[in-house]
This record gives structure tokens, C-alpha cells and sequence, in this order.
């Protein structure tokens, strides 16, 4: 059985992005939907390819996200383009499962008159992106912004003007602006991501990169993630978990805290102890993961993610749980992450040393707190576990440095296209 069916793929993505930003969020939607009826129109792509086209456009302003206080999209898209373009690009190369289309995002905002400098086989999709975001931003610029005269002057300037007369083609076919107006288009988005069998592969990579979202607000958060993850593998490994249960506990312990997505940065990335009323804040974020991935994802992954603060002794929370009410993964997750939480640097602490880890995570496990099984584990292979963790979270720091060094080098090549 899967852990997540096609069509919830964009679901938990949809949901996710819109609690960062809905307006980004919405018309990135929007320009999707006008890609995918113009490439349709076109009747030469494969239902795979229209697939990752649309998800393209969905997520072309990705990078986005990460800019701070985004309440009007169209004035990133008329302004300052190229900062969210060219992270979008790098972020979607290195972290999602459409490496090998990134540059098309990358790209989606070059004037139509330079196209001379691209060399890319995907010179169509990128004219007909650009033209699809153009529409979406115009028909929400101001009054007093908008320039009428717009598509007539700037044909094959600023746009294709073979990409306008295809949306005209697909907006007679279709009748797109009808449905954005009337709100089918997304019935049509879900329906074209439901009728398409993702490989499992490609459903795991877009949901490793939900996880790398969060780094729009705490890269600390993606770290701790990922090595909860790590440490959860190891452990049930240790543990001798059968197939099924590892699969659930990576994803689970992948998933677990998504919901810190909707936490004010001043509390996420706190420099000192949280008042209780900054506690009580912090805790939502697992009923925020529940909200996001209910229904969405395996009950069985569901249930790991947001029982990993439950205690044995009932202490924890969201729901105050039992040990006789939590699962052997579930457990396990609850260890990891605390030993993902002591492990980890962050703003206000450095790494617990390895002495002071084996004493509290030993002291919570005989006082009922955590599984002790699964800590015996764990102190027996400790320097094992964090030598095996040491080796992965190189090539994430290194996915990090790379994404820097490239950013920094590409801003400067488009130097060029400003102004």
C-alpha cells in the first residue's frame, strides 16, 4: 500500500505552501492552470509531461516564500525579478524531483527579445510560462498600473507572441478565463494530478521537499528534521522493524514537524527559554501537522508524526497518550527526536556533549518517559549512530553551501537582464 496517493501529493503541497503564503500559493495555481489548457491545446504531450509542466507552473514562484511580508505577488512579478527566480530555480534543482526542468523557472521571467542567449530545449515551455504568469499578474495589477495596451505592445518584446495566440487558441477551446472566474480550474488541476500514477520515487522527493519548505523560515528545523529521520532508521534498524514499519517511520519522522511551518519565527528561533504562553504557541505546530496531513497521508504515517512529543507515562502531548496506546514506531520517533533535539546546534546552545545525551535520554527512559528498548539500542551503537548521521549531514550542509555558492554566482551573470 502507499503511503500517499498522486492526487494528496499535490494536496499536502497545496496545503503546506498556503499556510507560508495563500496569495503566492493561489496564483501560482492559477498560472499552472493556464500552462497546462495551452500545452493541452497543443495535443503533443504526454500525460506525465503535462503533469510535471503543471506542477511547474504551480511552483515556479517557490522562491517566493522565502521573501518576507509577500502581500501583493504582482509586484515581485513586475519588479526585482530575478532573487526569487533564480532560488526558485536552485531550490528545485536540488531538492525536489523536478531537477531536470528547473531551469525553466529559472528563466520565466526573460524578456522574449533576449531568447537569443537561451540554450535550452525547453525554450517553448519558458515562453509559454512566461506568457501564462504575465496573464495572472495583469489581471490583478491596479487600475492605475495597468497598462491597456499592454499585449499589443510588448508581442514578442516581453513575450512570445506565438505563446499569446496559443492561450487565445486554448481559451477559446476551454474557456479558461471562465473557469478561473467560476473556480473549476481546480477541480481540473486535481483531477489531472489524480489520474496519473507518480512512481513512488517521485511522490518521496516531492515530500523531501516539503520538508526543505521549512527552510524558508529555520534552516535549524530542516537539520533536526532530517536527522530525526537518520536517527529514527538507525534505531529501528537496530530494533529489527520489519519493511513496512521502517517505511512508515521515515516518513512519519520526515513529516513530523511540518506544522512548524505556521510558527512565528520569533518563537521557532527563540534565543532563550519560552515564556508559557510562547510554549503553548510552540505545541500547536503538531496539531498543525495533523491538520495538514490528515487525510491525506497513511493513517499509520499520520500517527508517527504527531505522537512524537507523546510520553509513556501520559506526560506528553498533543493528546496525553499512554504507552499501551502508542506503537513500537511510533516510540521510536519520540526518541530520535529527542536525540535529534540534544545533538543538534542551535542559536541559543551548542551540542550537548555525548555524556550529558546518555544521561537524560537514559534518565527518561527508566522513568518511563521514552522507550527504554529502544535507548538501550541506542547507548549500546551510540558512537555508531551519530558516526553513521555525521556522514548524511555533510551532503545536507553541502546541498546548502552548494545552493549559496550558486546563487551568488548566477545572480551575477543576470546582472545583465536588469533593467
Amino acid at each position: 500500500m502507499s503511503v500517499i496517493s498522486s492526487k494528496d501529493v499535490y494536496e499536502i503541497i497545496r496545503k503546506t505552501l498556503s499556510i507560508i503564503n495563500s496569495k503566492i500559493m493561489n496564483h501560482g495555481e492559477i498560472t499552472g492552470y493556464i500552462l497546462y489548457k495551452m500545452l493541452e491545446c497543443e495535443q503533443q504531450y504526454t500525460e506525465q509531461e503535462l503533469v510535471d509542466y503543471t506542477m511547474l507552473g504551480i511552483l515556479h514562484d517557490i522562491g517566493l516564500y522565502k521573501e518576507d511580508n509577500v502581500k501583493n505577488v504582482s509586484d515581485f512579478e513586475t519588479q526585482n525579478l530575478w532573487p526569487h527566480s533564480i532560488y526558485g530555480f536552485l531550490f528545485l534543482k536540488y531538492l525536489s524531483p523536478m531537477d531536470d526542468k528547473a531551469e525553466i523557472v529559472l528563466y520565466h521571467h526573460l524578456d522574449y527579445c533576449r531568447y537569443g542567449v537561451l540554450q535550452s530545449r525547453y525554450k517553448h515551455i519558458i515562453e509559454c510560462l512566461n506568457l501564462a504568469d504575465k496573464m495572472d499578474t495583469f489581471l490583478h495589477l491596479k487600475e492605475e498600473k495597468l497598462d491597456k495596451d499592454f499585449f499589443n505592445r510588448y508581442r514578442d518584446v516581453k513575450f512570445s507572441g506565438a505563446a499569446l495566440d496559443l492561450f487565445h487558441r486554448a481559451e477559446a477551446r476551454f474557456g479558461i478565463t471562465a473557469n478561473l472566474v467560476n473556480g473549476t480550474y481546480k477541480e481540473e488541476l486535481a483531477e489531472l494530478l489524480a489520474k496519473r500514477a507518480f512512481s513512488e520515487q517521485y511522490k518521496k522527493g516531492f515530500l523531501e521537499m516539503l520538508v526543505y519548505t521549512i527552510d524558508f523560515r529555520s534552516e535549524h528545523t530542516v537539520v533536526h528534521t532530517l536527522a530525526t529521520v537518520n536517527f529514527g532508521q538507525q534505531i529501528g534498524r537496530l530494533m529489527r522493524l520489519g519493511g513496512k514499519d521502517l517505511r512508515d517511520l521515515y516518513y512519519g519522522a520526515l513529516l513530523h514537524d511540518l506544522g512548524k511551518i505556521a510558527i512565528p519565527l520569533n518563537i521557532l528561533e527563540s534565543t532563550g527559554r519560552l515564556s508559557d504562553e510562547e510554549m503553548k504557541v510552540m505545541k500547536a505546530h503538531v496539531r498543525i501537522t495533523e491538520m495538514i496531513l490528515e487525510g491525506v497521508v497513511d493513517d499509520d504515517v499520520l500517527q508517527i508524526a504527531v505522537r512524537h512529543h507523546e510520553k509513556l507515562d501520559g506526560g506528553g502531548y498533543h493528546k496525553g497518550l499512554t504507552g499501551d496506546q502508542l506503537t513500537l514506531p511510533q516510540q521510536i520517533v519520540a526518541v530520535a527526536d529527542i536525540l535529534s533535539a540534544l545533538y543538534g546546534k542551535r542559536s541559543y546552545k551548542d551540542s550537548f556533549s555525548s555524556d550529558l545525551i546518555k544521561k537524560i535520554m537514559t534518565e527518561d527512559a527508566e522513568n518511563n518517559k521514552i522507550n527504554k528498548s529502544a535507548v538501550d539500542a541506542l547507548m549500546r551503537n551510540y558512537d555508531k549512530v551519530i558516526e553513521e548521521f555525521e556522514k548524511e549531514k555533510e551532503n545536507t550542509i553541502g546541498l546548502y553551501l552548494k545552493i549559496k555558492e550558486q546563487y551568488a554566482l548566477i545572480s551575477e551573470r543576470f546582472q545583465s537582464f536588469n533593467g
